[in-house]
């Protein structure tokens, strides 16, 4: 009989419409008990991290009848107890009173013989957190030794470049399963991977292994603009101004969504120079020489310092600059503009000069 996925289980409830709700929580991978609640748990730290004096272990635990819930929110046994540490608790310093746990949320269970593995974070159909917070849980679950699976777990919302990254890793379009937001999905066997590292310090090990799966470099772009123009929010109003200070400066100005995640690897490959407003294609810079200039443009009221930590893992010179809030009446895009001779003494002071003053 089937249900839901492969086969009937008896374990799942004869009512298959429910609230499901946490019924309790275990603050990391680490702390999951023996047979209990996990099968196994490896630490796989010293195999692939550069500084395993650090306190992040990198646990990869296989779960009996573990549970994803939604797309991909929370982790949780299948006494749906959630784990901590991952997926939408990620980060916080305490469970208790955590949104994604308190509130019961209308779900359908579905059951799935057979071993599913954690790719995406919980926020993986953003680029950032798919290219940081997802994509080296494949390093550790290889590391682990989860080389067979029925099922590789991604959010529910298609993304081109998840699709892509999975074709560079060799995963088969049949074993990618995404996880809908309306649903309990439970697994006869849940392989799931620690968060590769703790909020915003990402290691140099993800750095170097991201680098190493873009198929095919190129020479590209020195100088490259990284546009937020065809992204909603945060719209820097004064862009072309900006654009006609750098043309000079021999700038290249692309729109990363309308690339490829190979031609955006591709176009920051051998940049030794790159300007942005705040936004997710600034992650590309991990694909830039060490060495490159970043100088980062933000939102005054929309400010975090996770590229200043990328640059400083990457080896680049890092600056940025705040613009200027543009205040409007029922108006929640953070629109802005920049001081665009601020720009140019930013560029000034990393010793970047127009193109021509130096012939290249």
């Amino acid at each position: 009989m089937m249900w839901f996925g492969r086969e009937f289980s008896s374990e799942m409830p004869s009512n298959s419409r429910f609230f499901w709700q946490a019924k309790g929580t275990v603050a990391a991978l680490e702390h999951l008990r023996p047979s209990a609640q996990a099968l196994e748990a490896r630490d796989v730290t010293l195999a692939i991290a550069d500084d395993v004096s650090s306190s992040h272990r990198l646990i990869v635990a296989a779960l009996a009848g573990g549970k994803i819930i939604g797309d991909l929110r929370l982790v949780a046994t299948r006494d749906d107890v959630v784990i901590g540490g991952i997926q939408s608790v990620f980060g916080s310093d305490s469970l208790s009173g955590h949104y994604a746990l308190v509130r019961r949320r209308f779900r359908l269970p579905r059951y799935r013989r057979g071993t599913a593995l954690l790719l995406g974070a919980a926020n993986s159909d953003n680029y950032y957190h798919w290219l940081l917070d997802s994509l080296p849980r494949w390093k550790m679950l290889q590391a682990a030794g989860w080389r067979e699976y029925d099922f590789l777990l991604l959010h529910g919302r298609p993304r081109r470049f998840q699709d892509e990254t999975l074709d560079w890793l060799g995963v088969p379009a049949v074993r990618r399963l995404r996880c809908s937001k309306n649903f309990v999905h439970q697994f006869e066997r849940l392989v799931v991977p620690a968060m590769p590292f703790t909020r915003q310090a990402v290691p140099a090990w993800a750095v170097a292994w991201l680098r190493s799966l873009v198929p095919q470099k190129r020479p590209g772009p020195k100088r490259v603009y990284l546009s937020r123009r065809g992204v909603g929010g945060r719209k820097l109003l004064n862009e072309a101004e900006l654009l006609a200070a750098l043309e000079p400066y021999g700038f290249l100005a692309v729109q990363a969504e309308n690339l490829s995640m190979t031609e955006q690897a591709g176009c920051v490959g051998s940049a030794r120079f790159i300007l942005a407003p705040h936004g997710a294609a600034l992650a590309n810079m991990v694909f830039a020489p060490p060495g490159t200039g970043i100088v980062e443009l933000f939102h005054p009221r929309h400010k975090n310092r996770c590229y200043e930590n990328l640059a400083a893992v990457c080896g680049h010179r890092y600056a940025c600059l705040d613009g200027i809030a543009i205040e409007r009446k029922r108006n929640r895009r953070l629109e802005y503009t920049v001081d665009v001779a601020a720009v140019l003494e930013c560029l000034e002071r990393m010793q970047l000069k127009p193109a021509q003053k130096w012939g290249g």
